[in-house]
């Protein structure tokens, strides 16, 4: 994400406001060589990557896609970082409105590049996946080609390998 440095801001104050490291937004703009001198109307990158969001969720990244949601007209609500039923209905009528995204009502990387948001990659070697209606671990296994241990391995929530739902995030190594 590009944000351009506003009066008074620091990398300090930047990276405490959305939560990140200064090396993390140092790492993706190499143009900073002295990481206490950044001027008003400078661009610089923002890390973020794309996580997955749901009713229930709240923070930045929930307040991001609410902006996004209404810089395209459906979101009439507040930008208040809390994921509840209007956010959620706003963001199903998005998906219903973009005839390639699965209306899921929730937020996932499809979404956040539907909405012009570039994201991130994730750390090396995870991906997340969502349980879909009547997936098991055994054929998510089988669809990425990797075995059920493995998922577990990267995934100590799931305590019974036989019981996942629909909705759910799941770590794929």
């Amino acid at each position: 994400m590009n944000y351009t440095v506003q009066p008074g801001d620091s990398l300090f104050s930047i990276a405490r406001r959305l939560g990140l490291s200064i090396d993390s937004i140092l790492n993706r703009n190499p143009q900073i060589t002295d990481p206490n001198f950044i001027y008003p109307g400078q661009v610089i990158l923002i890390p973020l990557p794309c996580t997955i969001l749901r009713q229930g969720d709240t923070g930045p990244n929930v307040r991001r896609i609410q902006f996004l949601l209404q810089m395209v007209n459906f979101y009439p609500g507040p930008i208040d970082g809390i994921y509840g039923p209007k956010t959620q209905a706003a963001l199903i009528g998005w998906q219903q409105a973009i005839k390639e995204l699965e209306v899921t009502g929730m937020v996932d990387m499809d979404t956040w590049i539907s909405l012009g948001f570039q994201c991130d990659p994730r750390p090396a070697g995870i991906t997340q996946y969502i349980v879909r209606p009547g997936s098991s671990l055994f054929l998510i296994a089988a669809w990425f080609g990797i075995t059920v241990e493995s998922i577990l391995r990267v995934n100590p929530q799931i305590t019974n390998p036989n019981l996942i739902y629909s909705g759910q995030v799941i770590n794929i190594p």
